[in-house]
């Protein structure tokens, strides 16, 4: 039984009108957290050396080699819904956050950012260290090579930020479309804690939704790469005579036309490369399906 037909079950058995159920389990996703903390047999690595496929050059740029981040055993992963990762191979994430945040254009961004798949069966080695500059990061305190340890998953269950807003000032009734207003939201949201906990933290979070930088771009809608793409289709638009949004309406479109993003991307990874940054890579449903990893981008996000 997938996780979603679990959480259908307890719902209904719990008296909850078969439509409030369904129309919650649109926003209902479920995600892949990997942390140090001993859980089952380990799903992957973080930090250390990379293993590369026999003959390829460690990942690149113009000004160095990127900062190996993570690599995870798609055969050791659990299956989730809407996430349909390798069935078995390796990927392996390379991201320097801080050229990767310097950079002037988010096309610009993903010279300093590279996610490689290793298929099962092929031969690996493990990378050496590569040549580069004394101090690769600003922050003098990380080295390049990361700390090095093993990564245990765990299922979580996720919702968007505004199932769990209490501020009824800014609901409205046009708002039909981020389902703020079902009679039986706080104890969907309440059941989805209860079957999934959520728990503390993750060294490399996969699925979900993508983690916000704490500033908001609606009421309602934290600013995400979601929300960022939204905004450039519809200013792209709007400056192509495609359409035209009147003021007022801003944020309505902009929330509507996130959510279609939302349904069309998903985030491949999540992690903190340090505290004021965050690291995002997203990519297509479909180019996730068909192994085209290539395709993935990377929004990396400074907080403060």
């Amino acid at each position: 039984m997938g996780y979603h037909q679990q959480f259908h079950r307890a719902a209904i058995e719990r008296g909850i009108p078969e439509d409030e159920v369904s129309k919650f389990a649109e926003f209902l996703r479920f995600a892949i957290w990997t942390s140090g903390r001993p859980n089952g047999v380990p799903v992957g690595r973080k930090g250390g050396l990379p293993r590369l496929p026999v003959g390829m050059e460690w990942p690149s740029c113009e000004y160095g080699p990127l900062p190996f981040v993570a690599s995870l055993d798609c055969a050791a992963l659990p299956g989730v819904d809407g996430l349909a990762l390798p069935a078995d191979g390796s990927l392996l994430f390379f991201l320097h956050h801080e050229w990767a945040w310097d950079a002037c254009s988010i096309t610009d961004e993903q010279k300093f950012a590279r996610v490689v798949y290793a298929p099962a069966g092929i031969d690996t080695a493990t990378a050496e260290e590569p040549d580069h500059g004394e101090a690769m990061f600003c922050n003098v305190t990380l080295d390049f090579v990361g700390r090095e340890y093993d990564l245990f998953a765990t299922v979580t269950a996720e919702l968007p930020s505004w199932f769990e807003d209490d501020d009824e000032a800014s609901q409205s009734d046009d708002q039909e479309h981020l389902a703020r207003n079902l009679a039986h939201g706080k104890e969907l949201c309440a059941l989805a804690g209860e079957l999934w906990p959520e728990s503390n933290g993750a060294a490399v979070h996969l699925g979900g939704y993508s983690r916000g930088i704490g500033e908001l771009s609606t009421d309602n809608l934290y600013t995400t790469p979601e929300t960022q793409m939204a905004q450039d289709i519809l200013e792209a638009r709007e400056k192509a005579g495609e359409l035209v949004v009147p003021p007022e309406e801003w944020s309505l479109r902009l929330e509507q036309e996130a959510l279609r993003v939302m349904r069309e991307w998903v985030p491949l990874a999540q992690f903190v490369p340090e505290d004021v940054y965050r690291a995002r890579f997203l990519i297509r449903h479909d180019d996730l399906a068909a192994g085209r990893f290539d395709k993935a981008l990377s929004f990396t996000a400074f907080t403060e």
